[in-house]
């Protein structure tokens, strides 16, 4: 960098140099210290990004925290400098892609705070509220994307694969069920949600239904599509809560050789079998059900 920044100025020293000489008959002498340019001999903005090569100013160059950037406008984001060198990411906020696709935090996640609705654009467009435009298989869903929008119908109909492309075309994920176990906590086991009304509720619909965390309509409404995977299964048993599950061959029940994608949560007909616990692997991936939706994260 030395070098570059010397290259731009030599041109105007040697000229104020020889003007000195010429002027006052004098001899000009070299600072201690030859070609060294202070802070103070720089008038602001002489010195611009196009003066400073690729590559010319490294990591290794900033020492301690002498380099700190910052997104002030909305205060939502920050990078700071860290004394060993690494540049480390902050984010202050989770954000989806618009206004309207409401994400919260979750320990290090971004959780959709809504059940997930699909549109024909990330941002704005329509809303998909019949059939899913694009192949059970997902191999061709680059036309879908979920969303995370209140006071709409969330999306049902919805394999497995998918929903994770409408996710993935959107920036997010589909949830582990470790993750989407952490997201519940403290959901209402109870009437206060979507468990046996028998009808689907829009997003947000039953407002005391919801999380530690904020996150709305976990428990009843629409069952959710996690990232999970087991041995299709139909044997229900209830094992803990309350709540069943359907994973796993039950003893003398033959292999089916399916993989079945899990499902948790329970839905508007599931009575008192549906909960924070509620799981089950009887949908295989390429298969809808009118009661199984879905969700996303970040991170």
């Amino acid at each position: 960098m030395r070098d570059r920044i010397s290259h731009h100025l030599r041109g105007n020293v040697v000229a104020y140099v020889a003007l000195f000489v010429a002027l006052s008959g004098g001899t000009a002498y070299a600072l201690d210290g030859s070609n060294t340019v202070f802070s103070d001999d720089i008038v602001n903005g002489e010195i611009v990004t196009e003066d400073i090569g690729d590559g010319e100013i490294a990591t290794g160059d900033l020492r301690g925290r002498s380099a700190v950037t910052r997104t002030i406008a909305d205060g939502d984001a920050a990078t700071e400098k860290l004394a060993d060198g690494a540049v480390t990411p902050r984010k202050l906020a989770c954000e989806g892609s618009d206004v309207d696709d409401v994400m919260v935090t979750v320990g290090p996640l971004c959780v959709d705070r809504y059940e997930a609705s699909i549109w024909d654009a990330p941002v704005g467009g329509n809303q998909i509220t019949g059939p899913i435009p694009c192949s059970p298989n997902g191999q061709d869903c680059d036309n879908i994307y979920a969303r995370s929008v209140a006071g709409v119908e969330p999306a049902t109909h919805i394999t497995w694969l998918q929903a994770q492309q409408a996710l993935a075309n959107a920036g997010k994920r589909l949830p582990t069920n470790a993750e989407w176990q952490i997201v519940v906590a403290g959901t209402p086991d109870s009437t206060d949600c979507n468990v046996k009304s028998g009808s689907l509720a829009n997003t947000g619909a039953h407002p005391a239904c919801v999380s530690d965390w904020g996150v709305n309509d976990m428990v009843g409404n629409l069952g959710e599509w996690v990232a999970d995977w087991d041995e299709q299964s139909f044997t229900n048993a209830v094992w803990f809560s309350g709540d069943t599950s359907s994973i796993g061959r039950a003893s003398g029940e033959p292999s089916t050789a399916w993989p079945g994608g899990l499902v948790v949560g329970g839905d508007y007909a599931d009575g008192k079998r549906a909960g924070p616990f509620k799981l089950g692997a009887a949908h295989r991936p390429w298969n809808f059900a009118k009661v199984i939706g879905f969700r996303g994260v970040l991170g």
